[in-house]
């Protein structure tokens, strides 16, 4: 497990100690039920705020939390209440109005420590900030936090040698490479270059992979006029199939021989990649409560990063707030590497929210009317393939390969979602040959040997070789059930039916509400002579078939009313 890896697994265990909605909440509101016998408003108030929090809408949380409040300023769970709901609507300069009145109750709540350090670092009050953050623990997660903004603060006030001699004695497991690697920052910024080349060089070698490292130390050479080692280190990047538009507009930066300035200019922009570092980090499976509010925090820190103004809307995005990230990626702007595909996103959240003809309209404009934007294409194809116009999906993904040259290890996908338009519009050999391309370049690719696995098996075509395809794609991803379906499948058409049973029993655990697994596992049943368990497989698959799964619930009945006709048939392994 690298660095990345450890730090993501460690936030993540941060965050379940923290509670359930990844903050420390001082205590249950035990109380409300004696505020609402005086005060009615305040339990609705409460509840109301409660409800939106919960759905993420985090503003509107906020408010009702502070009318709830203004009845009681002395109440600790309605101060954190609000207190977080301000810092994860963005309402920074509000929350450490709370904050300061939480820390007279609570003086050791680490979160609005950091939150009262980060308003004084924004408005170049050291003093202030070293002294609100001074002494935080070296082994919580708010308590590092806190000690890699001391160190930002002390870096202006005195020098970085200062800050990362602060940051060493830290060792929580999983936090080294993060630290090392602000650290670097904090030596570059106050002109160290001799220990800030080190401490990159230290980070880049831990995680070589990841790309904010990579466009640091490709900065931080390049401003020594180390051009071509800079590229070097962009080029194992790149090699390993990796790409992200601002390491390719740092790359032509690079290849004109200009000097690309450092990645934090101030100790503010410091601190907002820590903030930012620390919340992408955490947000790598799932938009938590923490991975908002950490970078909410960042981009009051550095509101013109168009990078931490993208990364709030992907959150909101991923908290499915669709119409709050569409206004953040809309502050993304003209002149930033990240505009083309702030407006992808745009188009693809219209397509989330319903309105796929608009989404596919704006896609196909910006197709034309920005025809370098890759992203663009990929994404005009992937929005007609899932409004199942797959003919006129395949020949995006033409053109997207067109202009990749098609032989990137990266390109396995294009190929891989241009077999599936292929596949569903009826052109078999098409499909099959995009599959077995994108192997050629992504051999150990599960997605693909699942796919192209289950679809010979579906079609009784290659058996043996298909089923060697999903047991790798099973090694691989042993947890996926749509991919342990596939292998009963397998089974299942060979014959195998005990091997089936055991095997889709598995995949419905893992997948418990995706029909299709629930019909295989009735057919295995069948097969085996449970026919009482089939019916009932049978009766649960068909409950949990939509109107896009008519198809296969008309099997199911069918089923159900004892016509087995349409039961899968066997292969005949005679062929």
């Amino acid at each position: 497990m690298n660095c990345s890896k450890k730090l993501h697994h460690l936030l993540l265990a941060s965050a379940m100690v923290l509670g359930t909605n990844g903050f420390a909440q001082a205590q249950d509101i035990t109380n409300i039920e004696q505020f609402s016998l005086y005060h009615p408003s305040i339990s609705g108030s409460y509840l109301a705020g409660r409800g939106a929090f919960e759905d993420r809408q985090n503003d509107l949380a906020a408010s009702y939390f502070m009318d709830a409040l203004e009845a009681d300023w002395g109440n600790i769970a309605l101060l954190d209440r609000a207190f977080v709901a301000l810092v994860s609507a963005g309402r920074v300069e509000e929350a450490e109005m709370v904050a300061k009145q939480l820390l007279s109750v609570e003086p050791q709540n680490e979160l609005a420590r950091i939150t009262v350090g980060v308003v004084a670092l924004k408005e170049r009050r050291y003093a202030s900030a070293l002294k609100t953050l001074e002494g935080m623990s070296k082994d919580s997660l708010f308590g590092i936090t806190g000690n890699v903004i001391w160190s930002w603060a002390v870096t202006d006030v005195k020098n970085g040698q200062v800050g990362v001699e602060n940051l060493e004695p830290i060792s929580q497991p999983g936090f080294k490479n993060f630290l090392v690697f602000q650290s670097a920052l904090m030596a570059d910024l106050s002109g160290d270059l001799k220990l800030a080349e080190a401490l990159y060089d230290q980070a880049y070698e831990a995680d070589p992979f990841v790309f904010r490292i990579v466009e640091a130390y490709a900065r931080f050479l390049g401003n020594q006029g180390k051009f071509d080692a800079a590229l070097d280190i962009i080029k194992r990047y790149n090699d390993r199939g990796l790409t992200h538009v601002n390491i390719e507009t740092l790359t032509e930066m690079l290849a004109q021989k200009k000097r690309p300035g450092r990645m934090a200019n101030n100790v503010q922009q410091g601190a907002a990649e820590t903030l930012r570092g620390l919340s992408s980090a955490l947000s790598r499976e799932q938009a938590s409560d923490i991975s908002i509010l950490m970078m909410r925090l960042a981009g009051f820190l550095h509101p013109k990063s168009d990078l931490i103004t993208f990364s709030i809307a992907d959150l909101m995005e991923r908290a499915d707030r669709f119409e709050v990230a569409n206004a953040h990626y809309a502050k993304v702007g003209r002149d930033s590497p990240l505009h083309g595909e702030a407006l992808v996103r745009t188009a693809e959240n219209l397509q989330e929210i319903g309105d796929v003809d608009e989404a596919i309209r704006k896609l196909s404009n910006l197709a034309n009317t920005m025809p370098d934007n890759l992203t663009a294409v990929i994404a005009l194809g992937d929005a007609l393939r899932r409004d199942k116009r797959y003919e006129e999906a395949a020949k995006a993904y033409d053109l997207a390969l067109e202009m990749t040259g098609g032989e990137r290890t990266i390109d396995w996908h294009l190929y891989y979602v241009r077999g599936i338009a292929h596949e569903r519009d009826g052109a078999w050999e098409k499909a099959e040959q995009d599959f077995l391309q994108a192997l050629e370049l992504n051999p150990d690719q599960p997605q693909v040997l699942n796919y192209l696995g289950y679809s010979w098996v579906d079609q009784e075509m290659q058996l043996e070789r298909a089923l060697e395809m999903i047991e790798k794609a099973v090694a691989l991803r042993p947890e996926d059930g749509y991919i342990v379906d596939s292998l009963g499948w397998a089974y299942y058409r060979l014959e195998r039916f005990e091997e089936a049973v055991e095997t889709l029993e598995r995949a419905a655990r893992l997948s418990p509400s995706d029909p299709t697994i629930n019909d295989h596992l009735g057919d295995a049943y069948w097969q085996v002579d449970r026919k009482r368990e089939a019916r009932y497989q049978w009766s649960i698959a068909l409950e949990l078939t939509t109107e896009d799964d008519e198809e296969l619930a008309e099997e199911i009945r069918k089923k159900l009313k004892g016509d087995f006709s349409t039961l899968k048939r066997v292969a005949d392994l005679s062929n």
